[in-house]
């Protein structure tokens, strides 16, 4: 893995507070990049370009897991 920039690094704690208040407010599964860089207010391509420096989390035309991407952004955390 290399250099990961720390603004990534910052905003990696509000996409796990907006999952947290994601999973209290909905049933679903899953999360679009979409729909996590409305909640984060950020770009959608600014979330996917943050998520990928850890991994593949997404499933195309899914989304990702919420569960998942929650457990892993507390690990990375």
């Amino acid at each position: 893995m290399g250099k990961i920039p720390e603004p990534t690094i910052l905003r990696l704690s509000a996409y796990r507070s907006c999952l947290e208040d994601y999973k209290a407010h909905s049933n679903q599964p899953f999360i679009s990049s979409r729909e996590l860089g409305k909640l984060s207010n950020r770009n959608a391509a600014i979330v996917r370009k943050d998520l990928s420096y850890f991994g593949e989390y997404g499933v195309p035309g899914k989304g990702y897991n919420v569960d998942h991407l929650q457990n892993n952004i507390v690990r990375i955390l």
